[in-house]
């Protein structure tokens, strides 16, 4: 009998040698693709950068890990935000 192992999508995002794409559903619950760019945390925060595989190479979309629960993270509404998270991953490449 094999063990079934439970990956949170936290644990698949921090996973340096996970190179699976993220799944997501949006408002209409239609599916999405999207490739995992990069972790960024900022303020005792953790947030996700990552771009929809049908979108061009710019373009990127900045997300908030909810910590308290491992399989939700919620899209970054606050376009200060989203820049700051861009401009720390920036300084970081």
């Amino acid at each position: 009998m094999s063990e079934q192992v439970d990956i949170t999508l936290l644990s698949r995002l921090l996973d340096d040698n996970n190179k699976d794409n993220i799944i997501l559903f949006d408002e209409e619950g239609k599916q999405v693709e999207l490739e995992q760019i990069a972790i960024v945390p900022h303020n005792n925060d953790v947030f996700a950068i990552l771009r929809p595989l049908d979108a061009d190479h710019d373009s990127a979309a900045v997300f908030k890990i909810d910590t308290t629960d491992e399989e939700s993270i919620i899209a970054v509404e606050d376009d200060t935000l989203a820049s700051k998270i861009i401009d720390i991953y920036n300084e970081q490449i």
